[in-house]
């Protein structure tokens, strides 16, 4: 009984890992098609479990296109306390950021 408990917690932890790595690259393919607003919220998500400078960024991003420029900062805010050595990724197309 105690194998099968053992068993069943693991399968059930990486599931819940995949899950909310998921959660990022879907956020990661609608930010990348522009579509700013259900990036946010898989982003929102997926921090929420996962404190992640480089998704907290993003989410910084995908608030600065919307022109929600408060959430912006905060977000971005948030990436820096993480790490404060932080730095985000040039991205090979400009168009991207």
């Amino acid at each position: 009984m105690r194998v099968f408990t053992t068993v069943l917690f693991i399968i059930l932890t990486s599931t819940v890992v995949f899950a909310q790595g998921d959660n990022f690259e879907k956020a990661l393919s609608l930010y990348q098609k522009g579509k700013f607003k259900m990036s946010a919220k898989y982003l929102k998500e997926y921090v929420e479990k996962n404190p992640d400078p480089y998704a907290y960024y993003l989410l910084g991003y995908a608030n600065y296109k919307m022109k929600n420029h408060s959430e912006a900062i905060k977000y971005f805010e948030e990436s820096y306390v993480l790490d404060p050595n932080f730095v985000p990724p040039i991205p090979k197309n400009r168009d991207f950021i």
